[in-house]
C-alpha cells in the first residue's frame, strides 16, 4: 500500500510500530497530496497562503514546529522515507491515533524531491525551501546522487516566487562548496544574514554540535 516506486537511493522503509502503521492508515490520505498533475497548493489548503516546502522532513520536526509558529503559511513536506510521514503523523495527532492532526496546514508527498519539483510544483509559486542536512554522498563515485547540483538550483529558481529563498544547512565541507558554487551560478543572491537558531534543534544539528563538527549554513535568495 504504501510502496514507492520512484527510483532513490538508499532505504525507503524502516521498522515502524503498531502505533505508527496504525497513524498511517488512519490519516495518511488526508494529508498526502496525490501527484496527478500540477499541484495547486490552494485548492489542497482550501486557502491562499504564502507556501514553504521541506525537502526530506526527516521526523518531521523541523517541518511540524515551522508549520505551528507560521499558522498564516502552508507547508509540504517531501519524504522519500515512509517512516518519516509515519513519525510526523504521530507528532500531528499528539501520539493519540485518535485526534484530527495537527497542525492543519500541513501536507506530505512520497516522492524524490527532484521529480515533484520538475514536474509538479508550478514556476513561481514557492515563499521558500528547506534543505537541512541532505546526504552528501561523501565518496566520489556517488556525487551523482547528491540532491543539490547545478541543474536541481536552476529548478528551484523557477519554482521560487521573486525574493524567495532556499534555506540550506550541511556539515560536509566539501558538500557546502557545492551547494553555495551551485546556487550562485544558477542565479541566486546569497543573503549575509542567517540565524543557526533557526535549526539549532534540530536532529542533525544536534548531531554536528556533538561531533564537533562546523555547521555551513546559507541563504539563497531569488532576485
Amino acid at each position: 500500500m504504501y510502496e514507492l516506486k520512484t527510483k532513490t537511493y538508499g532505504r525507503r522503509k524502516g521498522r515502524m510500530s503498531k502505533a505508527e502503521k496504525e497513524a498511517l492508515e488512519r490519516f495518511l490520505p488526508m494529508l498526502q497530496i496525490p501527484l496527478k498533475g500540477i499541484i495547486n497548493h490552494e485548492k489542497e489548503f482550501s486557502r491562499k497562503a504564502p507556501l514553504f516546502v521541506e525537502i526530506g522532513f526527516g521526523n518531521g520536526s523541523f517541518l511540524y514546529q515551522k508549520a505551528l509558529s507560521m499558522p498564516y503559511a502552508d507547508f509540504i513536506g517531501i519524504e522519500v522515507y515512509i517512516t518519516g510521514a509515519a513519525k510526523l503523523i504521530r507528532k500531528m495527532t499528539g501520539y493519540d491515533n485518535t485526534k484530527e492532526p495537527t497542525p492543519s496546514n500541513i501536507r506530505i508527498i512520497l516522492e524524490d524531491a527532484r521529480r515533484v519539483f520538475t514536474e509538479y510544483i508550478p514556476d513561481s509559486s514557492v515563499t521558500g525551501v528547506y534543505i537541512l542536512f541532505p546526504d552528501p554522498w561523501p565518496k566520489k563515485r556517488h556525487h551523482k546522487r547528491r540532491l543539490i547540483n547545478p541543474e536541481f538550483a536552476k529548478v528551484l529558481l523557477r519554482k521560487l516566487q521573486k525574493g524567495g529563498f532556499v534555506l540550506v544547512a550541511t556539515d560536509h565541507k566539501g558538500y557546502a562548496e557545492v551547494i553555495e558554487e551551485s546556487f550562485r551560478n544558477a542565479g541566486f543572491e546569497k543573503s549575509k544574514h542567517t540565524d543557526l537558531d533557526e535549526i539549532s534543534y534540530t536532529k542533525y544539528a544536534e548531531k554536528a554540535r556533538a561531533a564537533h563538527a562546523e555547521i555551513y549554513f546559507f541563504r539563497f535568495i531569488k532576485p
